[in-house]
């Protein structure tokens, strides 16, 4: 197929540019459909749903991808056995393989060994999550699992809902060789985590039957395979003796591991009449097999005292693993010592800085004593706190309880640090949240990571947070709370561009802080709402909204900050500039280190808007240091990118602008942020347009006014419709201009766009023009004129006071 020849010829230059004649030359040879370029450019359109390709100057280029993901466990060092077993699964061919048996006879260790020795045939990388739909508590939910899988394929911005995570998942594995393996999952997970791609493979583990799939099914060792584990684990004593070992402990591995540990402390006859005994706990069965239970129940016993409390409080973590802080909330007192106990014991297993139980030992563990999650809780929470304020201490939170004495509290000396706390802990935290009940502690959680899971887009985890903390709150008939869970619901509603939904939250949580006379909670849902209202183009509304809650909280660097935004579209500017001003002052007066850098930003984007290159120059260039906080986002990342590159097109740079424009795109790729991507391509257009190719801006404005519409961004597309009329018009096509330069008007009219209106409107006066109408074109002009002068747009009142040149392409 065409396509694959096109892949080819720019895998052939990997991350350098191909010249669109020698692409043209590959793909077709002599036999050249009569519009070459755009035949090719219709070919990379398609391709670009599965491959990045950048669009140079010369020609395209293919962007390298990242390192794939490595998630898998690691190897057992001393894994033994199941040699039929592995060379069935080296040897198929199926894109899933399925590794089903009863619990502890060692699937997830078979699985794992197996994609270890797999692992170099898939050079895009290997995926691991572990379900846990046979372990106690609620199993990982699709879409927390596919989430996580986009995530480590490079995925930024993830979509909440599962059709569309499974959509984007489907594209991003469809041509990249990945393995991935779904540990303890049930027929009814397993669908959504198929990656798409014939060079992809999947290997399952579970304790049901999948006869649809190919499959290997193990069960507990046989004589040979248990004696040779008790061999490589160096257990003494007689043949006899290691074979009634074997025979006790059900030939099961899970129960042969713990009992050498045991062993390797003790003396094996001494263990073996130990194990002999009816006064263990047979009542637990695994499968019927008590004596399973009484190898676990040995090796409990034989721990210390604060080793056998660790452990039964360990059965009732509801996240996936846990660190060392964790495991000290839980104890009262320092863990590491406990844990390396536990460890050695193969009560508790260790990957890394992270610890975790095997499903049969939480289940023994839970039985064992009732929960205690207090501490536990405590350590999340004041730490998620702390985090929280590090990154940003601009967010309102909500009050936390009296924390118990004791609890580790890890001194975040800056974001990377929080950061990273943050990101070993959220599955946790998340699974704490959903398990949480109606407990207090489900929304004081769920609002404490809050500003972690807006600057870092993890909306999946976000909403089924904040919709815990919801059900919460209304189950305890907390009404502040239900306010606040129904803010952060909207907030994560709004990152993910689903507005209807967001403003319908934020109505709620207004009217809720409205009844309880709440004045904080209210200002900050009103701060939200505007924002919502300024994206539904209701720029009036939006002012409104935020006016209200600076009367009700006083100066809040982040209504200050969202005024001056919807000043920069509504006019005048000097009001956006004004506003910017005051956000710096406030953030230094305030301590918020990085409401500098969001001021900066935008007080170089008002000033290209005005025409002052000098000080828009000025202001982009104190942002440059700050660009490595990982804490701004790299949604402000890209934003900086493109608003460079509208700073080069002012100076008349556009080469230049052309580079900071792609670098901008191929972050917005990156991050799968649609908003971004098509203000890239709308720059891009323009700086084409700027060096006389317009058919390539026609491409780039076509583009992003497609990703615009999709999303609802009308200022984007109000941006792309002009670009596609100046495109248009400067290759002749006047009625195609006419037509997209009335729409951008109209667009920008029903939005209350005024900033944006004025090139849209000295657009249409041009193509009047060109299409002869003088008069037409003198009343257009005279109405843009009217408009530069009321927003504050001194640039363009000085171009639209000028009698009228020829050509030439309209900039926003």
């Amino acid at each position: 197929m065409r396509i694959d020849v096109l892949r080819e010829a720019l895998a052939a230059r990997p991350g350098q540019p191909v010249p669109f004649d020698e692409l043209i030359d590959a793909v077709w040879g002599d036999d050249k459909p009569s519009n070459p370029k755009g035949a090719l450019r219709n070919l990379v359109q398609r391709l670009r749903a599965t491959d990045q390709v950048v669009t140079e100057p010369a020609g395209y280029r293919l962007v390298l991808r990242k390192p794939g993901p490595h998630q898998l466990p690691a190897d057992l060092p001393d894994f033994v056995g199941r040699t039929h077993e592995i060379e069935a699964a080296l040897a198929s061919t199926a894109p899933v393989l399925a590794i089903t048996g009863p619990p502890g006879v060692g699937k997830t260790s078979l699985a794992v060994h197996v994609a270890h020795r797999l692992s170099e045939r898939f050079a895009d990388g290997q995926l691991y999550v572990n379900l846990r739909a046979f372990s106690p508590g609620a199993p990982v939910t699709p879409e927390q699992a596919v989430s996580r899988f986009l995530r480590a394929l490079g995925a930024e911005d993830v979509p909440v809902e599962l059709a569309e995570q499974t959509a984007l998942y489907q594209r991003m594995t469809a041509d990249r060789a990945v393995l991935v393996v779904i540990d303890n999952a049930t027929r009814e997970l397993i669908g959504p985590l198929l990656p798409a791609g014939p060079s992809c493979r999947v290997i399952v583990t579970s304790r049901t039957d999948l006869p649809e799939h190919e499959q290997i099914r193990v069960g507990v060792f046989d004589h040979g395979e248990a004696q040779e584990l008790l061999a490589h684990l160096r257990i003494g004593g007689s043949r006899t003796e290691r074979a009634e070992l074997a025979r006790l402990c059900g030939h099961l591995p899970l129960a042969l591991r713990i009992a050498a540990a045991n062993v390797a402390h003790g003396h094996l006859p001494d263990y073996l009449t130990e194990l002999r005994g009816d006064d263990r706990l047979g009542v637990l069965e695994i499968e019927g097999d008590a004596a399973v239970w009484a190898t676990f129940d040995l090796s409990y016993r034989a721990q210390s005292e604060a080793a056998q409390r660790l452990f039964r409080l360990l059965g009732h973590v509801p996240g996936p693993d846990f660190g060392v802080g964790a495991a000290t909330a839980l104890l009262g007192e320092d863990a590491t010592a406990v844990l390396d106990r536990l460890v050695d014991a193969n009560l508790v297993q260790r990957a890394g800085d992270r610890y975790s139980l095997h499903d049969l030992l939480r289940i023994f563990a839970l039985r064992l004593a009732p929960p205690e999650l207090g501490r536990l809780h405590d350590y999340y929470l004041v730490n998620a706190d702390a985090a929280g304020r590090v990154l940003h201490p601009e967010f309102r939170r909500l009050a936390l309880p009296p924390i118990a004495d004791g609890v580790p509290r890890h001194d975040f000396g800056d974001s990377t640090e929080a950061v990273a706390w943050l990101e070993a802990e959220r599955a946790s935290v998340v699974a704490a949240i959903l398990a949480a009940g109606d407990r207090p502690v489900a929304w004081l959680l769920a609002d404490a990571m809050r500003a972690y899971f807006y600057f870092h887009s993890l909306l999946v985890d976000w909403v089924a947070s904040a919709q815990a903390g919801l059900r919460a709150a209304r189950g305890h008939r907390d009404r502040a709370a239900e306010a606040a869970m129904r803010g952060s619901l909207g907030l994560a509603h709004w990152r993910g561009g689903q507005f209807a939904q967001a403003q319908a939250e934020f109505e709620e949580g207004i009217a809720l802080a409205r009844e309880l006379g709440d004045e904080q909670a209210l200002g900050a849902l009103l701060i939200n709402a505007g924002i919502v209202h300024w994206e539904c183009g209701r720029l009036d509304a939006a002012a409104d909204a935020l006016r209200e809650s600076l009367r009700i909280i006083g100066e809040n660097p982040p209504a200050v900050y969202n005024l001056s935004g919807i000043y920069m579209d509504l006019g005048p500017l000097d009001l956006a500039v004004s506003y910017a001003r005051d956000v710096a002052r406030l953030s230094a007066e305030q301590g918020i280190s990085r409401g500098k850098a969001f001021a900066e930003g935008h007080l170089a984007d008002a000033y290209i808007l005005i025409g002052d290159v000098d000080r828009a120059t000025e202001h982009l260039d104190a942002l440059v240091p700050e660009l490595d906080d990982p804490a701004l986002g790299t949604v402000f990342v890209i934003r900086m990118f493109d608003t460079r590159a509208l700073l080069d097109l002012e100076r008349g740079r556009s080469a230049e602008a052309e580079a900071h424009a792609h670098r901008s795109l191929e972050l917005a790729i990156e991050c799968e942020d649609p908003k971004s991507e098509g203000d890239a391509h709308n720059t891009l257009g323009l700086a084409a347009c700027a060096q006389g190719r317009a058919d390539e801006a026609v491409s780039h404005h076509q583009q992003g006014l497609e990703l615009c519409r999709k999303v609802g961004y009308l200022r984007g597309e109000v941006d792309a419709l002009t670009g596609l009329a100046g495109a248009h018009r400067a290759l002749g096509h006047l009625s195609e201009a006419f037509e997209h330069a009335v729409e951008a008007v109209t667009a920008a009219e029903r939005g209350q766009l005024r900033v944006r209106q004025v090139p849209a409107l000295a657009e249409l006066a041009e193509i009047h023009r060109a299409m002869g109408d003088e008069e037409e074109a003198a009343r257009t002009r005279s109405r843009a004129l009217e408009l530069a002068r009321a927003t504050g747009r001194q640039a363009w009142e000085r171009k639209l006071a000028q009698p009228p040149a020829n050509g030439g392409s309209t900039s926003s």
